[in-house]
């Protein structure tokens, strides 16, 4: 803030209102944009380094001698220096031209100078690591070094200003005084406080480098601080706690697991649309004898008849056991040899021949030929399915020829998904039967022969969506029909077993049936996957409660006459037979559709396939992890790639590998990890976790066998009993606690009634509305699909810039749309890799729905709750809206993975390497170039840099269940993917590599494109519009910042692109809301609003640099804090804790006047609106834009009318929106009427609370309120300058102010004149009255001469610039102090000596007085020279 000399010298008393300076809304002369002004700040930057040496050598001549070399040098440079004017000119070109100024000398002082750089390398050379306390020692040797250049090179101190003239403080600029003296001190000042800010800035960014450290240290936390900052950034790094390869592979994991359910679903939508084609077909020919959907539901029950049966007891299925070559890798793909394969050595044989035994390859270095085996020599146990019943088969195919008149191709596709289904669930059964030892392939042959038919036909309703073994009546409870039914079947079975049933005394009545009705389906439970070591065989159904007259036989039923009640057993189906069974597998939702066999069966095997999958390849990672490290650890013999020798490499040269993160005992764990006992937990153990916590389908029956060499060296050295244990291949393995906690952590909803409340009232409503704006909204669609193309424009690929990847990422996607569904099998090795079906909002939103498990209790007393059911009947409509919302997603990740691939490949190419060729990539891995690592290392691209939602952490995720934030998901990806993007880009340009001798850098140029594509996308996309719009429509800077003082609150520190309509009405596209990256930018652009608002004040621009960093985190917190959707509508409409009846804008949802009928009406109206759907508002904007501009209908309520072209735009996010300053005004006026109270009660509320008060106090709360009111008539004065300049006429203005009863303040306002807060009559009435009451003397009329000085001095302060000046309360004791011989020596008023004189404070006590004439001119500061006190 400046003194209260500066604002005499500034204020302004020209009486006009024009703005010709510009000093409220410039942006930089006309002729500087952005880019030019940014572009000059960096050479003249470069200036104010040579100026800022200059001047402080200038300067130190000039102490003592009565010269000003200082400022001859100053005017030399501003002659010299043709960019400064230009860099001056936007807030960007001086934050620019301050960085560049600092930045230049700075960087490499604090580099030098913390000496972290030269004992980084020798740590790392050394195989160790910077401890924490070195790191900090280096940060403040640095930081002191960057203080001191700061204070040598800043070129203009007074320009660039301090954080203490925002703050106040000893580092405050002292612009009072010209001296050399002054010169130096605020340049220590500043260095000073360059110092502080450089610390703050290394240990800020030490901190950002350990929370974006994505893999943790994988070693033992030895000190408390490490530990506590592993607590925190576990939270917030992606892979959690997870070790990284654990959570990678765990992501292959779920890609697999959706692959799978991806292939089901084909043979789903094959099996639904044949059979529904052929159905309406017959039901046509049939007339109305049966209906299409009768008609496929019979022929739908006939194809699951044959697609279960066999050649078996009772027709069941049989499985074949056998064992079959391994196929060996393909080093030309990375894949299994494959006849046919595309690029592969076996690609001109045809898939239809036998796979030959030898194949001749080339050496991809020498060219030389080489045979090699396409098998391994090992056999791997198969499992395969025999053929369905021919009968059967030939049966059903004379049914749908003869019968259904159905045609050859549809007979083929029902029968090929037969067929192909049942080969899916061979390869499921493959993938348990080849993890298992000899001893265990018999057992497990044994029992699937048995139960076989269970575990693949387990299509019940009530078990789907189930997590584990959960109570099923909370997913699909029966219809009240079938409850009904099954009562009256117990009642009968009741009677026939000897109970007394009926509605007398000691007769069982309809509530005891109900009640045991649903025990039964309440209790039932079933074991998912194949697990022989269970109680029952595997695929029965288990019940807790069953009715025991299901299993007594006659004998044990003889004295049922005289119980009055049922006693009920813990039992399974396989128990129940005849009638009985069918009536409960009916209650229980038994599907005889093969739909649901096939997708319920082979999605219940594929958890369990995959999961043991992804056990067995951790630690096939971790062993290889373990050798490298070994490897490092004892030194080891290399051949040098120059000059071919062998040599010894010493041990724990270079870097040390990557540490392993699994291990076999606890000595093992401290050699690669450190750390003591207390670190490890053992896996599976007692003492640790339960071996079922990690994996849910451990089978005690079916021990494992060894998943490499060592682990098999391991093995061999145990017991046999210790062998028989390995029923997980992570048994008796040890990991670091937080890494051991996570192989059995498990997310915790709400529970209770509680939780059954906050559910179902504010996780689900919150879950629905924002489905209803997103995934039911088509046009957020379209805007979904439009600015996603950032995403790939972010990477270097241009939108849509090769036809050829954009028909293949179409043809892949899963939705029902022309062309689509054409690549299945490319889709699902996508999802194998991680790419697709990763939706940030979708599947946050999914996952929402999922918490609140809508319904779950009350579905308990009423199974055909309202919503649950009207859910269900949307189901299909909300399913392929989630399928399109998908879709727009994978298309850009489709897109992207294909452009990085082909990038990626002609970039290796390029500098000789070729297919089947080792290399080490940009990570130092070591790879065999071939199309695995391309899909691997794209797919790597496009998981890190485009928001994928697999990679939020889990704090992020356990934000949906709180009711703040909508898809926070999306904004916090958007932060990790944008810093990703510029962290691959710098290392891709800086990644070399060995290619046959030569060291080369394949990589660099597409960094480098990366890099344009990331600020042409981010930056010089949303300036370049908005600069071109500025020059079409001729519109200035002013009257774009005009603009954006009435926009809404959400778009203040938007990207708006500015437009002029031909009456000269100003419009504005909000890009912000189609820029992807706004999260990115959006704090970027409130610190320049910041700075270019406070431009117009002479202190600097440090304080609204401040200011604006202030702001920005505001708005990159506000998607994390805000009000949800539904909580917003929730809160303006509650009356307890909320807004009641007024939304977040100050808009009434309904008039006080309203009956309680009426407001609840409007609240419930009010809440239905936040959970419309399909972008109703917009349609009905669109609707009202169709009808004749001369009609009556072409009104909408508020009397808005809309032009339909800018309406259909809108659809793609750029419909124009007209700035109307006539009807914002008036919610200015008010927001200025509530600030101008608010300030009057700072006033009131801090002096007149009933206590004794000073008058130091009063003074200081007139101070504070003035400052208050200042602002907030500063305000409104740039609104109304604002307003002027958007067209809107002085005499509009006064006439809205009057008419709000401020016509006083509209006249002062036009002439940026202050009116400080005045003391009304009443209010020093009840100074005195309560003076009076307390029995002292009356604090406001010893303060009331102070107050008019002050009031006398604000009165004088122009609004045009933030001046509100720094003001001094004269009863301040340490001024008193300072004054207390000035008033024993001088005749003073009575009101300056009443107050020191009546008991306030005694002078005599008064020490170190200064002489009279300073204590007088202190005085005079203090009041002013010519205040009547002096007379």
């Amino acid at each position: 803030m400046a003194t209260l000399e500066e604002f005499f010298a500034n204020k302004n008393s020209s009486s006009g209102v024009s703005n010709n300076s510009g000093e409220d809304f410039n942006f930089g002369d006309e002729d500087s944009g952005w880019i030019t002004s940014m572009a000059a700040a960096v050479p003249s930057g470069i200036f104010k380094i040579f100026e800022g040496v200059a001047t402080l050598g200038a300067t130190l001549m000039d102490l003592g001698v009565d010269k000003d070399r200082a400022e001859s040098v100053e005017e030399f440079f501003a002659k010299i220096n043709p960019f400064d004017e230009a860099a001056s000119a936007t807030a960007a070109g001086k934050i620019t031209e301050l960085i560049v100024n600092l930045g230049v000398p700075g960087a490499p002082a604090f580099r030098i100078g913390s000496g972290l750089l030269n004992a980084g390398l020798k740590a790392k050379k050394a195989g160790t690591y910077l401890t924490s306390m070195q790191k900090a020692k280096g940060i403040a040797k640095g930081s002191l070094a960057t203080g001191v250049t700061d204070a040598i090179f800043i070129g203009d101190v007074e320009k660039a200003g301090t954080f203490g003239d925002f703050m106040g403080g000893p580092t405050k600029i002292d612009r009072d005084s010209d001296t050399p003296q002054v010169e130096l001190l605020n340049r220590l000042k500043f260095g000073i406080e360059g110092a502080g800010f450089a610390g703050a800035i290394g240990g800020v960014g030490a901190g950002i480098s350990k929370l974006r450290n994505q893999t943790g240290t994988g070693k033992a936390l030895g000190n408390k601080f490490d530990k506590f900052f592993e607590t925190i950034s576990g939270g917030l790094r992606s892979i959690g706690f997870k070790n990284k390869n654990q959570f990678l592979i765990d992501n292959v994991r779920k890609g697999a697991v959706d692959a799978d359910l991806n292939i089901v679903n084909q043979f789903r939508d094959v099996i639904d649309k044949t059979t529904g084609d052929i159905s309406r077909k017959y039901s046509k020919v049939a007339g109305d004898k049966i209906g299409a959907p009768q008609a496929q539901k019979e022929m739908l029950e006939e194809m699951q008849d044959v697609l279960v049966s066999g050649t078996g007891k009772d027709g069941k299925m049989i499985p074949l056991f056998n064992e079959v070559a391994e196929i060996a890798i393909d080093p030309k793909t990375g894949f299994a040899f494959k006849n046919g394969a595309p690029d592969g050595y076996l690609k001109d044989i045809s898939p239809t021949l036998p796979l030959p035994d030898k194949v001749k390859i080339k050496d991809p270095v020498t060219g030389a030929d080489i045979m090699t085996n396409t098998k391994t020599g090992k056999t791997i146990q198969e499992v395969t399915i025999e053929a369905a019943d021919p009968v059967k088969l030939k049966t059903f195919e004379k049914k749908l020829l003869n019968k259904y008149k159905a045609t050859p191709d549809q007979v083929k596709n029902l029968f090929n998904t037969i067929t192909e289904g049942r080969e899916m669930f061979g390869e499921m059964f493959t993938g348990i039967g080849k993890r298992l030892t000899p001893d265990s392939w018999g057992q497990f042959q044994t029992v699937l022969k048995q139960s076989l038919n269970d575990v693949v036909d387990r299509g019940y309703s009530v078990f789907r969506n189930n997590a584990g073994q959960l109570n099923v009546a909370k997913n699909f409870p029966p219809t009240k029909d079938i409850l009904k039914e099954t009562v009256e079947y117990y009642k009968k079975v009741a009677k026939q077993k000897g109970y007394k049933v009926g509605n007398k005394t000691g007769e069982l009545n309809d509530e005891v049936f109900e009640r045991l009705v649903r025990q039964t389906w309440e209790s039932a439970t079933m074991d998912k996957g194949f697990v022989t070591a269970s109680k029952v065989t595997p695929g029965t159904v288990k019940f807790k409660s069953l009715p025991k007259f299901f299993t007594d036989s006659v004998a044990d039923n003889l004295d049922n006459a005289s119980k009055p009640y049922i006693n009920t057993v813990t039992t399974n189906l396989a128990e129940v037979t005849g009638m009985d069974k069918q009536v409960i597998q009916k209650l229980l939702g038994k599907n005889k559709n093969p739909m649901s066999t096939l997708v319920d069966g082979v999605s219940n095997l594929s958890a369990q396939v995959r999961s043991g999958q992804a056990f067995d390849e951790m630690v096939i990672v971790n062993n290889r992890l373990k050798v490298a490290w070994d490897k490092w650890n004892q030194g080891f013999k290399q051949t040098d790639p120059q000059t071919k020798q062998v040599v010894d490499v010493p041990p724990r040269q270079g870097a040390e590998p990557e540490t392993p993160f699994l291990f076999d005992d606890l000595g093992e764990a401290q050699k690669y990890a450190g750390g003591g006992s207390n670190d490890f937990t053992e896996i599976g153990a007692k003492e640790g976790f339960a071996a079922s916590k990690i994996d849910r389908f451990l089978d005690s029956k079916l021990p494992l066998k060894a998943v490499d060499n060592i682990e098999q060296m391991r093995i061999d050295k145990l017991t046999d009993a210790a062998k028989n244990l390995i029923v997980n291949p992570l048994t008796g393995k040890y990991a670091l606690n937080d890494v051991a906690q996570t192989f059995m952590k498990t997310e915790e909803g709400f529970k209770g009634i509680g939780g059954m409340i906050y559910n179902n009232l504010v996780l689900y409503p919150k879950g629905t509305s924002q489905m209803a704006k997103t995934i039911l909204a088509p046009f957020t669609h379209v805007r979904n699909f439009v600015s996603a193309t950032a995403f790939a424009g972010a990477n270097g690929i241009l939108p849509f810039g090769n036809t050829k990847d954009v028909k293949a990422a179409w043809t892949a996607l899963q939705a029902a749309g022309p062309g689509m569904k054409q690549s299945n099998e490319f889709y699902q090795e996508l999802l194998k890799l991680g790419v697709v079906n990763s939706s940030v909002r979708l599947r946050q939103v999914q996952d929402l729905l999922q918490d609140a498990n809508f319904g779950s209790i009350l579905n308990n007393k009423n199974s055909d709750w309202a919503l649950n059911k009207l859910m269900k009947r949307f189901n299909k409509l909300k399913k392929g809206a989630e399928d399109y919302y998908a879709a727009e997603d994978d298309f850009w990740k489709i897109f992207t993975f294909l452009g990085e691939k082909s990038r990626i490949k002609d970039a290796y190419k390029k500098v000789g390497l070729n297919l089947g060729q080792e290399f080490t990539d940009m990570n130092g891995v070591k790879r065999l170039f071939n199309d695995k690592t391309l899909n691997e290392l794209s797919a790597d691209l496009v998981r890190n840099n485009v928001p994928n939602y697999s990679y939020v952490s889990d704090f992020v995720k356990g934000l949906r269940k709180f009711p703040l934030g909508n898809f926070v998901a999306f904004p916090a990806e958007i932060m990790r993917t944008g810093v990703n993007i510029v962290d691959t880009a710098l290392k891709e340009i800086n990644y070399s590599v060995i290619v046959n001798g030569k060291t080369v850098k394949p990589l660099a140029a597409r960094g480098r494109q990366r890099l344009m594509g990331m600020a042409v996308t981010t930056a010089a996309i949303p300036i370049g519009t908005i600069a071109a719009m500025e020059t079409i429509y001729d519109i200035t800077k002013e009257e774009t910042a005009a603009m954006r003082r009435y926009v809404a609150d959400w778009s203040k520190n938007s990207v708006l692109i500015p437009f002029k309509k031909e009456d000269g009405t100003m419009q504005y596209i909000d890009f912000s809301h189609l820029n992807a990256y706004d999260t990115l930018t959006r704090p970027i652009q409130t610190v320049l609003n910041r700075v270019e608002q406070g431009q117009a004040d002479d202190d600097g621009i440090m304080d609204d640099f401040v200011l604006g960093l202030i702001e920005s985190t505001k708005e990159l917190l506000n998607p994390f804090i805000s009000e949800s959707i539904w909580t917003e509508a929730l809160q303006d409409v509650a009356p307890i804790l909320g807004r009641n009846g007024t939304d977040s804008e100050g808009r009434r949802v309904w008039n006080v006047e309203d009956s309680i009928g009426d407001k609840f009406s409007k609240a419930m109206g009010h809440l239905v609106t936040s959970q419309a759907p399909l972008n109703w508002k917009q349609m009905q904007r669109l609707g009202v834009s169709m009808i004749p501009i001369d009609s009556k209908g072409s009104f909408d309520e508020r009397g808005n009318q809309y032009e339909f072209g800018n309406e259909a735009l809108g659809i793609l996010g750029l419909r124009r929106v007209d700035i109307d300053p006539k009807k914002s005004f008036n919610y200015k006026i008010t927001d200025y009427k509530k600030g101008v109270r608010n300030s009057r009660n700072l006033f009131t509320s801090a002096t007149l609370k009933g206590g004794i008060v000073t008058p130091e106090a009063i003074v200081d709360a007139y101070i504070n309120a003035n400052r208050a009111l200042y602002s907030v008539n500063r305000e409104l004065y740039q609104d109304i300058t604002a307003a002027r300049t958007l067209g809107m006429s002085e005499d509009a203005l006064y006439n809205r102010m009057e008419g709000r009863g401020e016509k006083k303040a509209f006249n002062s306002l036009i002439e940026a004149e202050f009116r400080p807060l005045t003391i009304s009559k009443d209010l020093k009435e009840i100074f005195e009255i309560k003076a009076s009451e307390l029995g002292v003397s009356n604090a406001f009329e010893r303060a009331e001469s102070a107050i008019d000085s002050i009031a006398d001095k604000l009165s004088n302060v122009s609004l045009r610039g933030d001046l509100f000046p720094d003001l001094t309360n004269p009863f301040d004791a340490s001024l008193v102090e300072g004054i207390s011989e000035f008033i024993s020596n001088a005749s003073l008023p009575e009101a300056v000596t009443g107050f020191l004189g009546q008991g306030n404070i005694n002078t005599n006590q008064v020490a170190g007085l200064t002489p009279l004439e300073l204590e007088i001119q202190k005085g005079k500061k203090v009041f002013g020279s010519n205040d009547k006190i002096f007379s």
